[in-house]
């Protein structure tokens, strides 16, 4: 028998929290008001935290605390702070994201475990055998990840491994989307997502035809309940259920679905209490396998949120027959319910595939205008409606409200308080004084008695006799655990000095708990705290780079990356540019020999990985890296290429997708043997500044060219391979296309698809970054970003950044304009 994973709820509120422990959750993960991925969520305070944390471990429940968003410089102060608190708590587990908190806790906390969070952006083997490396007690796999892959993962690492099994989907890969950030300055790296993936959007081909419109990055949720005998399988470690923003309501409902399916899965006999109808109508975009499966249909066009559940259509609209769908008066709406379905006074509707509009059922009528208690399955019936809606449009209940009061109090009931449970030990030896130990939650006490045990004058004391005195705990608070008893055969002890031992031992510990409060509470001693003063060198002190980028006399390295691979004949008349560096894709066509053509020239040359690495490219990667291609060293975009390159000689540096946003980072990354990185584009210049003032490693900084806001393994395109996957046909999405998104202010996001199947969504304003930068000394390369730009054109960006920018009066050479350009967050950073 496979054993069962543990069921991890998510808890927004204490009334989630004791909702997730009524559902039969092995462990919750919440965050505190600060430094979590849902910081729009309500959160708990500090004491709530306490209650939660002491309430959960009371019932046996672990709980996880979620630090999984970008940290700034200016708020490591804040997060010792919180870190200190974290440390009163016994908590199991912290959630992580950041390079630099990472380094942070396992330097000057090292008492958390920890795990990562899906932002940290994990793919594949080699990067669940980095994160094993570091010590990290759980990693938790890509959700973009099928179940064949998880298995053997499983059988090849030791660190517990976790994935996720309910809840929303986001179009991207978690970690790497900017689109957020780039349309409004909110950022999800830092808990402030917009849900661009939410919205409307139109899809043109490279021709300007429309393919189709509607919420196109909007995923359908994930709902793995039909295939948890499978997942079990795998031997997964946890499970996660999304949703630290859903209800109380929805965190019990889905976490007793899941608890009632895993003991179902496992061969046990239980009476199921929340259907599958019931799930369906908590919420629900639509269901998927997702990923685990391999599913290719994922994506819900029709709708961005909860739709509900279909219940019947619109029959007509008494007083007009014409139905516009506006905004009128409250009329009569005649509606038809299907069979099985019933609809009660303040449940929810949606009206068509779309959800846009709905209204709240104040009132059920007969067709004659009789007033009823409820709608059964069949009726047409009349409620009183604001909006007109066509005769013939699908209606759905998207809020139920019987179920909901239900849920609401079977979540709720209250919780019984059990008391701490206390282990004894006895030491009973002839001629020895008695001897008892008391334990619980960690703390021990002692008592050593001023009699002995003798020799019996009749009969002796047997090990029954001791555990019943000594078990008398009633009217203490606490509840009896375990009784180990090592005793002589032949002694004796009376009745009362037995009951002795027992209130003497439990006095001792009530005072030794009552210390421990004292002392740790809400304090912590002098030496158990951590304050920011011991971190002043690591934020502060002075540089001492083991490879300077610089040019002469303080000017920038120049830097051209490509996207895609160029021709040969496009690199030979790039070549003799002004240029210091390329970066090619490692797995490009012709590397050696356009590698070689560089360094002809003088160019230092180096490979870039892809950025989503999946264990099956892995392997490709690992194979290129074993040839000697003449190269001065690698940009890498994940932590599968830092794990295949932990020996390498050659100079290393971390992309963007590594989320550089603060100085411990550089510092994780030089510990970790990565020498260059280069910087958020989520960062302000005051921050960038901060940052590239004091790191120990090369720094370099975006300038010019097309950013990439979303890279999904999500297809948009709807082609052939697309739709024979959907009929269940084998095939894939390996056609390169492209194209544009057009959001509903008419803003255009170009779109491609790679040869690997991934689709690249860019911002439609190319990033432009003009004299400022002259500010930030401490960069040490300058980076432009080729995509599509004509030979011609790259020329001017290279020498604009070569030459032209050091002029004293500063200008745009002919052939620049910042028409379609933009600054990004240089300027405001993101929130």
């Amino acid at each position: 028998m496979n054993k069962k994973p543990e069921l991890l709820a998510p808890a927004g509120t204490m009334e989630s929290v004791i909702a997730a422990i009524n559902g039969g959750a092995d462990a919750v993960y919440f965050g505190g008001k600060t430094f979590n991925a849902r910081r729009n969520a309500e959160n708990m305070t500090d004491e709530e935290i306490k209650t939660a944390v002491t309430l959960c471990h009371q019932h046996g429940v672990k709980v996880y605390i979620t630090l999984n968003i970008l940290i700034k410089n200016n708020e490591i102060s804040e997060i010792i702070e919180v870190l200190n608190f974290f440390k009163t708590l016994n908590l199991d587990g912290l959630i992580v994201q950041d390079i630099g908190l990472i380094y942070l806790i396992r330097h000057y906390f090292p008492e958390f475990k920890l795990q990562t969070s899906t932002q940290a952006s994990v793919y594949g083997l080699e990067g669940v055998l980095f994160f094993q490396k570091l010590g990290f007690a759980r990693v938790v796999l890509p959700r973009e990840m099928p179940l064949e892959q998880v298995a053997e993962i499983k059988k090849k690492t030791t660190v517990e491994l976790k994935i996720f099994v309910h809840g929303a989907l986001c179009y991207a890969y978690s970690g790497q989307c900017l689109m957020s950030s780039m349309i409004g300055g909110r950022s999800g790296n830092r808990g402030l997502c917009a849900q661009p993936c939410r919205k409307n959007y139109r899809l043109f081909d490279e021709h300007n035809r429309l393919i189709q419109e509607g919420y196109l990055l909007s995923p359908k949720d994930l709902n793995t309940l039909a295939d948890l005998e499978t997942i079990m399988a795998s031997g997964v470690d946890a499970l996660k259920i999304e949703g630290r923003m859903k209800t109380p309501e929805y965190v019990y409902g889905i976490t007793r679905a899941y608890r009632e399916g895993l003991d179902t899965a496992a061969g046990e006999k239980i009476t199921k209490s929340i259907d599958d109808q019931a799930v369906m109508q908590v919420f629900n975009r639509d269901f998927t396998r997702g990923h685990l499966f391999n599913e290719a249909d994922l994506l819900n066009a029709q709708v961005g949120k909860n739709r509900g559940i279909l219940i019947g259509q619109v029959v007509s609209n008494a007083k007009n027959p014409k139905n516009t769908n506006k905004k009128s008066a409250y009329q009569p709406l005649a509606i038809r319910l299907n069979k099985n379905v019933e609809l009660n006074v303040g449940d929810g509707l949606s009206f068509g595939e779309d959800g846009k509009t709905g209204t709240k059922v104040d009132a059920i009528f007969t067709l004659e205008g009789r007033r009823l208690e409820k709608g059964l399955g069949g009726e047409t019936v009349t409620i009183p409606c604001r909006y007109n809606v066509l005769a013939g449009t699908a209606l759905y209940k998207n809020f139920d409200k019987n179920l909901m009061d239900s849920l609401k109090q079977r979540g709720s009931q209250s919780l019984d308080q059990p008391g701490t449970v206390v282990n004894f030990k006895l030491n009973l030896k002839l001629g020895q004084p008695a001897e008892i130990q008391v334990e619980t939650q960690g703390q021990k006490a002692c008592y050593q008695a001023g009699f002995s045990p003798e020799t019996p004058l009749k009969n002796p004391i047997d090990a029954t006799m001791v555990r019943e005195q000594i078990a008398r705990i009633g009217g203490t608070g606490y509840e009896l655990g375990d009784i180990d008893i090592d005793m002589d055969e032949q002694i004796f002890l009376a009745r009362s000095q037995l009951n002795t031992l027992r209130k003497e031992v439990l006095i001792k510990l009530a005072n030794t708990l009552t210390e421990t409060a004292k002392m740790t509470g809400n304090r912590l001693s002098s030496e158990q705290l951590i304050t920011v003063v011991p971190l002043e060198k690591e934020l502060h002190r002075k540089p001492e780079r083991s490879e300077k980028s610089q040019g002469a006399a303080g000017r920038k390295k120049v830097s051209v990356a490509f996207a895609n691979m160029p021709d040969s004949q496009f690199l030979k008349l790039l070549a003799n540019q002004s240029l210091d560096q390329v970066v090619l894709p490692l797995l490009g066509a012709g590397v050696a020999e356009k590698t070689a053509l560089l360094k002809d020239q003088g160019i230092a040359v180096l490979l870039k990985t892809p950025k989503i690495m999946d264990d099956e490219l892995t392997k490709t990667v690992r194979q290129l890296l074993n040839k000697e291609l003449n190269h001065n060293g690698y940009l890498i975009g994940n932590y599968e290429a830092l794990q295949l390159l932990n020996k390498t000689t050659y100079y290393v540096e971390a992309d963007q997708s590594f989320n550089l946003f603060n100085t411990l980072a550089t510092r994780a990354l030089k510990e970790w043997g990565v020498s260059g990185g280069v910087l958020s584009p989520e960062l302000s210049e005051t921050e960038l500044q901060e940052i590239t003032e004091h790191s120990e490693i090369a720094m370099v900084l975006p300038v010019y060219g097309a950013q990439e806001l979303m890279v999904s393994k999500k297809c948009l395109f709807g082609c052939q391979n697309c739709l024979e996957k959907k009929k269940g046909v084998s095939g894939s999405c390996r056609q390169v296309m492209s194209g544009k998104l057009v959001d509903e202010r008419g803003f255009e996001f170009p779109v491609e698809r790679d040869a690997q199947g991934l689709n690249h969504i860019y911002n439609g304003d190319t990033l432009f970054l003009r004299e400022e930068i002259l500010e930030l000394e401490a960069v040490d390369t300058w980076r432009i970003m080729h995509r599509n730009e004509s030979l011609e054109t790259l020329k001017i960006i290279i020498d604009y950044y070569h030459q032209q920018i050091y002029d004293k009066h500063w200008g745009l050479p002919e052939g620049l304009d910042t028409a379609g350009s933009t600054r990004g967050s240089f300027k405001r950073g993101v929130k």
